[in-house]
């Protein structure tokens, strides 16, 4: 059934009485098969029941039509509500979570013991880019955390001192711990690397805190890049072997500094014995000499090299001397 537009109820009944339906009462008493004809009157009647009656049955038709109006009404209402409700606690929720943030963001300061004093000793506090350093777990110069505190030129780890190592790395050691984000495993072989190195033998050698600075430099920026490949070792465990390789090296750089300082010597030597000129008397004397300086006799480089292992046990066995 099409939906009905307008009130039934609102409707009013024709004048079936009146000349305008003359032609339907007409064919109403014509149809009539009784043996008594209908009079105009009982036409009109009969008009008018049929009206009332498909009149009442709109009427029931339109309330019913009211009612699915009223329930659809209804539905689309709760459906608004429900969402609305939906809307209203997901704007409240991110509104606290957003009032929870702003919250956090604010600063803060910690509570504080009435009756502790400050402690006796502050550790002097290095760059906030070496503390940014040791916060991300990332490897940090040392010489970040000596009495120099630098903000720039900063040195390699084997060109400070023993001592300034010693120092730098419990200031280094302290920042760590203090963070509380470094692991305990991994702070802790840090710390049995440094008490490694410092109590090795190899210290009381020749060139044995060198050898053990430059150790140090290298293997602790190796252990940083094998963790960040996923394959970091125990660098608590001192690798022997790489120590003596390292000293070798190490002796031989020392060797040949000190092989390129008598060269200097002896050609500036050489230099200035040149600018006399020699007497007839001892022109050939005076050129012997001139030669012996200017090329040191197989006699003084066998010589230099007994000094040298006299003075480290590692020249003496693994270190090939270049010829001056």
């Amino acid at each position: 059934m099409s939906r009905i537009v307008n009130d039934p109820n609102q409707a009013v009944c024709p004048d079936f009485d009146g000349p305008k339906w003359e032609f339907l009462r007409r064919c109403i008493i014509n149809a009539h098969p009784g043996p008594n004809p209908l009079t105009a009157e009982e036409a009109a009647c009969q008009l008018r029941g049929a009206w009332t009656k498909d009149n009442d049955a709109r009427v029931a038709a339109w309330n019913v039509q009211l009612e699915q109006d009223r329930a659809e009404k209804d539905k689309r209402d709760k459906q608004a509500s429900e969402l609305n409700e939906v809307r209203r606690v997901q704007f409240e929720k991110e509104a606290e979570e957003q009032r929870r943030e702003a919250e956090k963001k604010k600063p803060r300061l910690n509570p504080f013991d009435p009756t502790r004093r400050v402690s006796d000793w502050i550790v002097p506090r290095p760059a906030t880019y070496a503390l940014d350093k040791i916060n991300n777990l990332e490897y940090v110069e040392l010489d970040y955390f000596t009495d120099r505190r630098p903000s720039n030129n900063i040195r390699n780890d084997e060109d400070l001192s023993w001592e300034e190592m010693l120092e730098a790395k419990n200031t280094m050691l302290h920042f760590m711990e203090q963070s509380g984000l470094w692991p305990t495993a991994h702070s802790e072989s840090l710390k049995a690397f440094f008490v490694a190195l410092e109590q090795h033998p190899r210290k009381f050698r020749v060139n044995g805190k060198k050898t053990l600075l430059v150790y140090q430099s290298r293997v602790r920026r190796e252990w940083f890049d094998a963790l960040a490949c996923n394959e970091g070792f125990n660098i608590g465990l001192i690798g022997d072997d790489l120590v003596q390789n390292i000293a070798n090296e190490v002796n031989d750089k020392i060797w040949e500094r000190e092989m390129d300082k008598i060269r200097r010597i002896t050609q500036a030597a050489v230099e200035i014995s040149s600018t006399r000129p020699p007497s007839k008397r001892h022109h050939e004397w005076d050129y012997e000499a001139h030669e012996r300086v200017r090329s040191p006799s197989p006699l003084q480089v066998e010589s230099s090299r007994k000094r040298l292992r006299s003075r480290s046990p590692v020249m003496s066995c693994n270190t090939k001397l270049s010829r001056p």
